[in-house]
């Protein structure tokens, strides 16, 4: 009985975090490139964080987009995108700030403004590498128990989801306003 008690508590000091997403690109309205909205282009998620639980909205962004995820080799005809994502780590200090306030349940405050993630788009056309495209999101994290009564400011901010829709939607116009 004791345990079903316990949970709720561990989960609510756990949850006492304000995160926010920043640095992502803000959607520009493409010019006149090479390859047109009707050219069939191919994707793969190569890597993607292990921590993240986003790769399947990922993969559900780049489809909406009409384009077709592939499982091995890329097509030898036609373009084909090969998608990286990889963990930015925040700072040494951050990290150890952040391990003591876990281990005092949030009552030492830690607060990381460095980690996120560095995304990399490949573009092939015919088998062979034209031009890769590199992104960065940026997560500010601020833990501590006292920001349980704001906890509702993270309904503000934009989400890890929203920013990797953000990266997309920028891809997908220096895709088409790229000369390939």
């Amino acid at each position: 009985m004791r345990v079903f008690i316990f949970i709720p508590i561990i989960l609510l000091f756990f949850s006492n975090c304000v995160i926010s997403y920043a640095d992502f690109p803000k959607k520009e309205k493409p010019s006149n490139g090479m390859i047109k909205a009707k050219d069939q282009i191919y994707f793969l998620i190569s890597r993607f964080p292990n921590l993240s639980r986003n790769e399947s909205e990922v993969r559900k962004a780049l489809s909406e987009k009409g384009w077709k995820e592939i499982e091995n080799y890329p097509p030898e005809k036609g373009y084909y995108i090969d998608m990286k994502s990889s963990q930015k780590d925040p700072s040494l200090t951050a990290m150890i700030f952040l391990y003591l306030s876990y281990a005092t349940f949030s009552i030492l405050p830690s607060y990381s403004g460095k980690d996120g993630a560095n995304i990399m788009f490949t573009v092939y056309k015919d088998n062979v590498a034209q031009k890769t495209f590199e992104y960065e999101i940026t997560r500010k994290a601020f833990v501590w128990i006292l920001t349980l009564p704001v906890l509702w400011l993270n309904y503000m901010y934009p989400t890890e989801s929203e920013a990797y829709q953000a990266v997309i939607d920028q891809f997908e116009s220096d895709l088409y306003s790229s000369k390939l």
